[in-house]
């Protein structure tokens, strides 16, 4: 992606062709495709084609490599066009953001600055709490951030195999061993840490390595094969087709990268394998063509570019997908900004020499690095200021009353079981069980199960707890529903299953879960029909079919209806909007049906008690983020735990309404003291 590669006769042109196709194939995939392209991994072979090839002839002619050189070299390429795409993307968030967004990805410009942006995105991608953010604008540098770690690390590597293959008689072979050894463990490691958390190990370094480390395979020990050129031209055109058509074949449920990014890294292998084929019709004369060939040239440029522009056309048009005319303009503006900033910044750059114009080019660095790292700071210390920019003036004029969670720190406001590390990860299987309220001398045993949108209930269960002196029992798992089905993730099943023997050996009074999730158009009943057709939610037959598995044993359960999902960040929203209640919210018929899903069952279980309570989120017409003074949502779906422990009463009436047995007289039940009245106290 990064490395030069007009050497003297050195020079492939088909290599550039290679560069451009894959630039241009992650671009559309952003754009249109939503899944993985392969693009990314096709830059990663190339670059440790590249790099390996060019410190390995240093080695050869030298038996040292002059690392501070390397790093000089890449720096010329990496960073100034780094910064400019950082900077720009720094101006469109401060101009186009509202202060909440800002809040969260200003800090991203100085992780990509300092090419450290996979690690951020690895540590938010296991962070369930972060899953409906919006993708930041500077998501696209966790590719230079992995090569830029790939080249901190790599001449030192070959430099100990060089100093070990003095003992041996063919140094090539000593290379081609160790390079071998890396792709191996790599790719091993990516294989396993890709089966037991895709999510942050699509970001990890380590598990990338394997890709460089074949690229450098190919480098050294492709000149000491004797390659019959029909074999050339075959392996030619298989590589190209493998690359062109990964991300079409691939399913977009496919973990990634482990095994199935082989799929595009040895296309690409095979490509340079391939070198030039001599033959009219090879794949190499079809990538040397002067299009191609011209575009790899900013290619790099082009990827940087086109993401951010991409993230702020959606948020200008207010789509979260383009039309064809739509994508089409991202792609033309992205490929002038490459060649522009290519042609008058990066060219210039790199005529710059090593010796004498180092510390200028320093200063030239530090003038473009500066301004950004220091502008980021100032209003990251800003807009995070309780009282500063993102207290929204029309917010303030929307609610006389302060807003309750604050709006800095609404997205915070989580259930304590969070902070009590008392909710499984997504991808964990372990079951962990909490108690909280009267652990010695209970009333009743409640057990709270199920997934997120039933852990954030815990604030209001908590309350009612603590005013009936029942034991709260918490067993919840994010992403896992209280009954698994096939759509979820692999880990739920088995975590239900130990549920289930959980609440056989507790055998509380009532377990309190969901009942109903959101119709998204892909249901089908046992015949392979569209199931529930027009309907917005649904109750599962899976979730009958376990509750039916408690029948014979006396445990009994209170369902909940599930809450209306506004898909919008509601707090970031807010932070903007000029009307929030009609600008963040949601038309109460796209997200809820007429009447609660589980009065359609027939017949109905009959250890199930179901209750609603969506008249405290909706009004006849619109589900609005804000109730009086009280922001509803954290997220796009999820409860603040400060509206939940407002709705406290009006749960416990609904509960008792049911499960009247549950509950004290009203004379013996205890001042929680806890909930949040309509002032905000």
């Amino acid at each position: 992606m990064t490395a030069s590669t007009k050497v003297g006769s050195t020079y492939r042109p088909e290599i550039q062709g290679v560069r451009t196709i894959g630039a241009l194939l992650v671009a559309c995939f952003h754009i249109w495709g939503g899944r993985v392209s392969g693009g990314v991994d096709v830059f990663f072979v190339i670059s440790g084609f590249l790099i390996t090839g060019s410190l390995y002839k240093e080695v050869q002619r030298h038996q040292t490599i002059d690392v501070v050189a390397f790093w000089w070299r890449i720096a010329r390429r990496v960073v100034p066009m780094g910064i400019l795409v950082l900077f720009f993307t720094f101006l469109a968030i401060m101009v186009l953001m509202p202060p909440l967004e800002q809040r969260d990805f200003l800090p991203e410009i100085a992780y990509s600055a300092l090419h450290l942006e996979n690690f951020k995105l690895m540590r938010n991608a296991v962070d369930y709490l972060s899953r409906d953010n919006p993708p930041s604008p500077t998501q696209q540098f966790w590719a230079l951030s992995v090569q830029v770690q790939f080249y901190a690390v790599w001449p030192f590597l070959l430099l100990g195999v060089a100093f070990a293959a003095r003992k041996v008689r063919s140094a090539w072979t000593a290379f081609a061993l160790a390079l071998a050894l890396v792709f191996l463990a790599s790719l091993a490691y990516s294989i396993i840490q890709t089966g037991r958390d895709p999510s942050p190990t699509y970001f990890n370094t380590l598990a990338r390595v394997w890709e460089f480390a074949i690229g450098g395979l190919v480098a050294v020990a492709a000149p000491h094969l004797n390659i019959p050129p029909k074999v050339r031209y075959v392996a030619g055109w298989v590589g190209l087709i493998a690359i062109l058509s990964c991300g079409f074949l691939v399913p977009a449920s496919a973990h990634y990268p482990g095994y199935v990014a082989l799929w595009p890294v040895l296309g690409a292998s095979l490509l340079l394998i391939s070198g030039s084929s001599g033959v009219r019709f090879g794949a190499d004369r079809l990538l040397s063509m002067k299009p191609l060939v011209f575009m790899g040239d900013f290619s790099f440029s082009f990827y940087l570019w086109h993401w951010p522009i991409l993230i702020f056309a959606m948020l200008l048009t207010g789509e979260t997908s383009l039309d064809l005319a739509q994508g089409l303009s991202v792609i033309a503006v992205a490929l002038c900004c490459a060649y522009l900033s290519h042609r008058w910044v990066e060219e210039p750059i790199q005529t710059i020499g090593f010796g004498k114009t180092f510390s200028r080019f320093q200063m030239i660095g530090a003038a473009l690095v500066l301004p950004v790292l220091l502008a980021a700071s100032v209003t990251i210390a800003v807009v995070t200021h309780p009282g500063g920019a993102s207290a929204s003036i029309a917010i303030e004029e929307y609610r006389k009353l302060p807003l309750q969670p604050p709006l800095e720190t609404a997205m915070g406001d989580i259930p304590r079981i969070n902070l009590d590390n008392c909710n499984q990860a997504e991808k964990r299987v372990e079951l962990i069980s909490c108690t909280y309220g009267n652990k010695t001398n209970p009333t009743k045993t409640i057990a709270l199960v199920g997934d997120s949108h039933s852990a954030h209930w815990f604030p209001a269960l908590e309350v009612l707890a603590r005013e009936n002196d029942w034991r709260l029992v918490v067993t919840t798992k994010d992403g896992c529903p209280p009954m698994a089905y096939d759509r979820m993730h692999a880990t739920c099943r088995e975590w239900t299953e130990a549920l289930v023997q959980h609440l056989l050996k507790l055998k509380p009074d009532a377990v309190f879960t969901t009942s109903t999730r959101p119709n998204r158009g892909r249901l089908r009943d046992s015949s392979g029909n569209a199931a529930n057709e027009g309907k917005k939610e649904y109750v599962p037959s899976e979730f009958l079919e376990h509750w039916a598995r408690f029948e014979n044993s006396g445990v009994t359960f209170i369902a909940l209806r599930d809450t209306p999902r506004l898909i919008i960040n509601a707090p970031r929203c807010l932070s903007g909007a000029p009307s929030p209640g009609i600008n963040c919210g949601r038309p109460r018929s796209e997200v809820l049906d007429d009447k609660d899903p589980s009065t359609r069952l027939n017949p109905r279980p009959t250890n199930v008690s179901f209750i609603d309570l969506n008249d405290q989120f909706c009004t006849r017409y619109m589900c609005p983020p804000v109730q009086k003074n009280i922001i509803m949502y954290r997220d796009g779906t999820h409860l603040t735990a400060t509206y939940a422990r407002h709705l406290a009463p009006a749960l416990g009436e609904r509960m008792e309404k049911v499960r009247p047995d549950l509950f004290l007289p009203v004379a013996q039940r205890k001042t929680s003291g806890q909930r949040v009245t309509d002032a905000g106290q």
